[in-house]
């Protein structure tokens, strides 16, 4: 179970600002915070957005983790992105108001909310949060793209530890995992749906990384046993 942060004071207080495309100055934070609408709290493997409905509101997650997927015919699922705390939901929100994908939290979430409309206005008015959502999109992109190269190219074995290892540098800079144990609620199912594998194959995949000293995934708890063997692969 993944222990749940105290939501700040205030947004300038927030401990997701280091890394939040929406961070500035105090008076751009005060005019983000008088848009907040509140906070929601979902349960684990809860549906939060649902492809091809109407968004009102722009969620940003606080706590917890979620995915972004595409569910097709006969329950065979994709899952496009994981999403961390200080993630929005999606910033394409900004510009549309249906989503192509659905959204559902891997553990117990809290998001902040926003009116859709307002909170685009806000970015638009504010050059320089425009230019970090800029950002955050393209790194979006850009991961998108080693995903694609993934499911292309690389071996199983690739496949997993890549994944692996970019959740960990997003939990670092993020300021959520120090050292080499963390917690790390992905499991054997969700990592076999975002990389095109079964389960049973990512299970063995799992032990491999076990049995080569590299790294080691056991109920939600992550512990890196060589880090640079696994940046090297």
């Amino acid at each position: 179970m993944m222990l749940m942060s105290a939501l700040p004071v205030s947004c300038a207080q927030c401990p997701r600002l280091k890394t939040a495309f929406y961070r500035g100055d105090h008076q751009t934070l005060a005019e983000m915070e008088a848009l907040r609408t509140g906070h929601r709290h979902y349960p684990a493997k809860r549906t939060i957005y649902r492809e091809g409905e109407i968004a009102p509101e722009m969620l940003i997650i606080f706590d917890g983790w979620a995915f972004r997927y595409k569910l097709l015919p006969g329950g065979r699922r994709q899952i496009l992105s994981v999403l961390l705390p200080g993630d929005p939901i999606s910033l394409p929100l900004l510009t549309i108001d249906r989503l192509p994908f659905s959204v559902q939290s891997l553990t117990s979430v809290t998001v902040c909310t926003f009116g859709r409309g307002c909170f685009a206005d806000f970015v638009a008015g504010h050059p320089l949060v425009a230019r970090q959502a800029g950002a955050w999109c393209f790194a979006s992109q850009a991961a998108a793209d080693e995903r694609l190269t993934d499911l292309g190219r690389r071996s199983a074995y690739e496949r997993v530890g890549r994944l692996i290892l970019e959740l960990i540098m997003r939990m670092e800079a993020k300021g959520l995992a120090t050292g080499s144990q963390m917690l790390f609620p992905l499991g054997q199912t969700h990592i076999a749906d975002a990389l095109g594998l079964t389960a049973i194959h990512t299970g063995r995949v799992l032990r491999r990384f076990r049995s080569d000293r590299i790294l080691s995934l056991h109920r939600g708890r992550l512990e890196i046993l060589n880090r640079a063997a696994l940046c090297k692969l």
